[in-house]
C-alpha cells in the first residue's frame, strides 16, 4: 500500500515512518526544503523522499497526482513548545489541512488518517469519551478541530474514509528539547535544578511508539470518525515526572511550585480509549523506566523543530 506521511521527520512521523515500513507499506515523505531529517536518518533510502512545501498549493497538487497515494496520514502542524498553542502559525497549518485533503482526494486517495489533540475537548474532571462535548480554548486546539470538520466535510461529499486520531500526552525518543520531559531528563543528568509547576495537574500519557501504532491503526478500510489516542489512565504530572526521577535522580532537583502553569492549561485532561482498543490497538510501552533509559541511551535528549 502507497502511503503518503506528512511530517514524517517529526517526533510522531518517524514513529509513523518506521511503523508502516515494518508493515510492509510504500511510505512516501513530503518534506520541506531544507528542513532538519536527524529524526529520519535510520529511514533514509526506506522511504521516498519528496522536496516539497506543503503551503505551496501547486507544488502539493503535483506532487499527488504524480504518487497517487492510496492513503494519506497527515501530521504536519506547527508544534514549537514556546508558543505552539497561540500561535498564528496554526492558521497556516489550518490552510494546508483543507489544501492537502481537498487535492489528494482529487488525485484519487481514498482513505485520509488526521491527527487532532485532546485539547479540542471542553473541560471535564471525567475521562474524555468521543462523543463528549468539543469546546477548544486555544487557536492550536480551534485549529484542529476546524480542520477536522473542514476534512470530514470533503471526505463525506468524496465517499472517502476519514479517520481522525486526538493525541493526547505523549513522550519518547526524539521528542524537542524544549519539551518537560527531555528537560526534566537534561537537568536530572547535569544535576541542574528545573522550575516546575506544582504537578497537580492530572494527565493522559502515552508512549511516541503507541501514538504511532494507533494512527497506523487508522489506516485500516472502514476505520472512520474521530478515535482518542491516549493510555485512558490518570497520573498527576508530579507523580509521572517523579517517576522520570526514579530511573535517573535525584528528585531533589525537581522544583515543583516554582512557576505557575500556562493560563489555558486544563487541570485534568484524561482520555478513554475504548473506541480504538475496540478496532484492535494495545499499548505496549507502559514501563516508564525503560522509556526514560531508551531516551538516554539514544545520546541525543535532543531533536530539531
Amino acid at each position: 500500500m502507497t502511503i503518503l506521511v506528512t511530517g514524517a521527520a517529526g517526533f510522531i512521523g518517524a514513529q509513523v515512518a518506521r511503523t508502516l515500513l515494518a508493515r510492509g507499506a510504500r511510505v512516501i515523505a513530503p518534506l520541506r526544503p531544507g528542513g532538519a531529517r536527524g529524526r529520519l536518518a535510520a529511514l533514509i533510502g526506506a522511504i521516498e523522499i519528496i522536496e516539497l512545501d506543503l503551503e505551496d498549493r501547486s507544488a502539493l497538487e503535483r506532487a499527488l497526482e504524480r504518487s497517487r497515494p492510496e492513503a494519506v496520514i497527515h501530521l504536519a502542524w506547527y508544534v514549537n513548545p514556546a508558543d505552539y498553542l497561540d500561535s498564528r502559525a496554526n492558521l497556516r497549518a489550518l490552510r494546508f489541512t483543507g489544501d492537502l485533503v481537498e487535492l489528494a482526494i482529487a488525485a484519487g486517495c481514498r482513505k485520509v488518517v488526521g491527527v487532532g489533540s485532546g485539547f479540542e475537548y471542553a473541560p471535564s474532571t471525567q475521562p474524555l469519551r468521543e462523543s463528549d462535548s468539543v469546546e477548544p480554548t486555544s487557536l492550536y486546539a480551534a485549529c484542529k478541530h476546524s480542520a477536522w470538520l473542514a476534512s470530514r466535510a470533503l471526505a463525506r461529499v468524496a465517499g472517502v474514509d476519514l479517520a481522525w486520531a486526538r493525541v493526547f500526552h505523549l513522550y519518547g525518543c526524539g521528542e524537542h528539547p524544549a519539551r518537560i520531559v527531555p528537560s526534566v531528563i537534561r537537568s536530572l543528568l547535569t544535576h541542574q535544578p528545573i522550575e516546575l509547576t506544582s504537578g497537580d495537574q492530572v494527565r493522559d500519557v502515552l508512549h511516541v511508539a503507541d501514538v504511532a501504532e494507533a494512527i497506523v491503526q487508522l489506516v485500516e478500510p472502514g476505520v472512520v470518525g474521530t478515535f482518542n489516542v491516549c493510555s485512558g489512565v490518570p497520573v498527576k504530572l508530579r507523580d509521572f515526572l517523579l517517576s522520570i526521577a526514579e530511573a535517573v535522580g535525584p528528585r531533589e532537583l525537581l522544583r515543583f511550585g516554582a512557576r505557575p502553569p500556562r493560563p489555558s492549561e486544563p487541570t485534568f485532561l484524561v482520555g478513554n480509549p475504548a473506541k480504538l482498543r475496540a478496532i484492535g490497538w494495545t499499548p505496549r510501552h507502559a514501563d516508564i523506566g525503560a522509556a526514560v533509559r531508551e531516551m538516554i541511551a539514544d545520546g541525543r535528549l535532543r531533536a530539531t523543530a
